[in-house]
């Protein structure tokens, strides 16, 4: 039986209960609520119901069934409280009592309720219903990626009729068979399981937003300046060409394939510590490390000139902030999707600069905001206004005949790369709201550069951050040589040899190891230590290797190539050289020469761009590779006397 002091005696405080806007009510709502009101508050604190009564006007008789729905726990798992009270407010859903009775197809209402009263004849058919819409991994019947509305209606039929629903009764009775309630019934069903109706059946970016607006605190929490930083790729929303040298000495356009634009963000600050064009068609490790390279140990200076100019005070913060040039932050995050470059990262950057490396998981890009945020708007204001941009979609933002409208406008990558360098130093020269209407440069000068020290960042020391080069690799190798051979010793890295004249005479190191610090960026030279940590020297590489400046993924490509006989490599030939005017090859057309497809010039100016030399369209008949023969082969050569060497007239006989 009901009792007051029962019931309110483990009733939560009145003052938490939910409350209800009395401003939102309408005029004739708000009195009658104000009265209800006035009444639970008596009636809670003990007051006579009599006296209740006749201080609200609310019928006596009324007071405890108000109050025992006050009291009833609502969807949101906390009690109705004053929610309760207000007029004509339904707390459960409606439920039909009143039979279903015969009616014809066409007729109209009379039907409220009847999937409620369907339901309820069959206890089971709710749950399997649910079960189908959010399409539960764990007991999946239906292998369908998104259920539809009109699926779900016709499992619903062949439910009802194996559970032997007649064919006078609902939905039988209606036109459609009872369709538009089902659809009604499962838009219902994915609002009241929100999440997991959009973590099952969303897009991957509602995935992602679904991570943020719950209104709990992040688990990782960023205040101060290089506490974090955001580092992701974003691939330009854009064709662009790159000016060629032709056999003729002119320069032509020619398309590229669309690159990449990688940058790391200050998390606090937002603003652009650093950011470098890919131009490959996947971004690697080395990318990677040279970006954080660039942002701990390179100094800003203005890349672009007229007609680019830099707006007053722009600029990167290592340029224009004296204690920003060589800061160390605590937190790289990263994103998922490069989690392939773990490895090295680890090895080659987390080591020498002593931070944490956060991976993010594949597709939440919501954990990284400040970069995203930053190719979005340079993508807004930039890219996706070229005539040759590609748009967002396939089907959305897409110019027309964009590739064209690149050569056409001559839209240029260089253009491209001092474009956004501007871009950059002015957004970090930009107040923002999130900022109090700051700019990133002056928050980041408030914390670490003002009169008063607020914050002290740990900087690399002064021998690290004068070093052009971090991140070196360290590797181990045998020293080989011999005197029966008379072979000098040496170190051989990727099938070329290193050498340097202290160690060409060094012959007790013959079979023993030594530590090499590779720049995988420039192989030219390595540095060699002893096995007792003592420097060795620079070693240099053997032939025409130590030419042109390459890296070490275009050395293993070179090498592939001259394995499969694709390019032949001699002594006299610069190897770069040769893999440039491989790949840079014209192709005859209508009399002139076509320049490579986009993909192959890419490649062309990643090389290029890395050892400093312009790309350059070579003459077809310049690499023909026939029959194992090549223009760059040692036998076509002819000697001083102008009659073939012993060697060359040796391989001629064999042929």
């Amino acid at each position: 039986m009901w009792s007051r002091r029962n019931a309110f005696q483990d009733a939560p405080p009145i003052e938490t209960w939910p409350t209800v806007s009395v401003a939102s009510l309408a005029p004739e709502i708000k009195v009658r609520y104000q009265r209800n009101e006035e009444a639970i508050r008596l009636y809670y604190a003990n007051e006579a119901v009599a006296s209740i009564a006749e201080r609200t006007g609310v019928d006596q008789r009324y007071l405890p069934t108000m109050a025992r729905k006050c009291l009833m726990l609502a969807e949101d798992g906390r009690i109705f409280g004053f929610r309760a009270v207000v007029p004509n407010i339904r707390l459960k859903p409606y439920q039909r009592r009143a039979a279903i009775k015969t009616k014809f197809p066409e007729a109209q209402g009379g039907l409220s309720g009847a999937l409620s009263n369907l339901l309820e004849r069959l206890p089971n058919l709710e749950s399997e219903l649910v079960r189908w819409i959010m399409q539960d991994a764990k007991a999946k019947v239906i292998p369908e990626y998104k259920l539809r509305a009109k699926d779900l209606h016709h499992l619903f039929i062949k439910c009802i009729e194996k559970q032997g629903i007649c064919r006078h009764e609902w939905p039988f009775n209606t036109k459609y068979l009872g369709i538009r309630t089902i659809q009604k019934f499962m838009v219902g069903v994915l609002n009241k399981y929100f999440s997991k109706s959009v973590y099952r059946r969303g897009e991957i970016d509602a995935k992602a937003h679904l991570a943020v607006g719950t209104g709990d605190p992040p688990f990782l929490s960023f205040e101060d300046p290089y506490d974090a930083v955001e580092i992701d790729a974003y691939c330009i929303e854009a064709h662009f060409t790159i000016d060629f040298l032709t056999p003729e000495g002119t320069s032509k356009q020619v398309l590229l394939e669309r690159i990449w634009l990688i940058a790391a963000v200050e998390r606090a600050s937002t603003a652009v510590l650093a950011w470098s064009f890919v131009y490959r068609s996947e971004v690697g490790a080395n990318d990677i490390v040279a970006l954080i390279r660039d942002a701990v140990a390179k100094k800003w200076e203005p890349l672009a000139g007229p007609p680019f100019t830099y707006g007053i005070g722009s600029g990167l913060p290592s340029g224009v902030i004296p204690l920003a040039f060589g800061a160390v932050w605590e937190i790289t995050m990263l994103d998922g999707a490069l989690a392939h470059l773990a490895t090295a990262l680890h090895d080659r950057v987390r080591k020498t600069l002593g931070m944490i490396i956060n991976w993010g998981p594949v597709g939440h890009f919501e954990r990284r905001p400040n970069v995203e945020r930053t190719f979005r708007k340079i993508g807004d204001d930039v890219f996706k206004r070229l005539p040759s941009t590609t748009g967002s979609h396939p089907r959305k933002g897409r110019a027309d005949d964009a590739e064209a409208k690149a050569i056409r406008y001559g839209i240029n990558a260089d253009d491209a790369e001092k474009l956004t360098d501007v871009y950059f130093a002015q957004h970090n020269a930009t107040p923002t709201e999130g900022l109090s209407y700051m700019t990133p440069l002056d928050y980041l000068r408030y914390f670490i550069d003002g009169p008063v020290a607020r914050l002290i960042v740990r900087h690399l020391p002064a021998r690290a951050a004068a070093e052009t080069k971090l991140f070196l690799l360290t590797e181990t190798h045998f020293v080989r040589g011999g005197k029966k051979t008379g072979r000098r010793p040496y170190v051989q890295i990727d099938r070329v040899r290193y050498t340097n004249p202290i160690l060409a005479e060094a012959g007790h190191l013959i079979g023993k190891k030594v530590t090499i610090e590779i720049d995988e960026d420039d192989m030219r030279q390595v540095r060699a230590f002893l096995p007792n940590g003592t420097e060795l020297g620079i070693l240099k590489a053997a032939g025409r290797w130590n030419l042109t400046k390459h890296s070490r993924r275009t050395r293993k490509i070179i090498n592939r190539l001259a394995y499969e006989r694709i390019i032949v490599l001699t002594e006299f030939d610069d190897p770069v050289a040769v893999y440039l005017a491989h790949i840079g090859k014209g192709v005859k057309h209508k009399g002139g020469i076509k320049p490579p497809p986009p993909k192959v010039a890419t490649a062309v100016v990643h090389v290029s761009k890395a050892a400093g030399l312009e790309p350059t369209i070579t003459a077809p008949q310049e690499d023909k590779i026939k029959r194992g023969k090549s223009v760059n082969d040692a036998s076509k050569r002819r000697s001083l006397i102008g009659r073939p060497s012993p060697i060359q007239m040796k391989t001629k006989n064999h042929r």
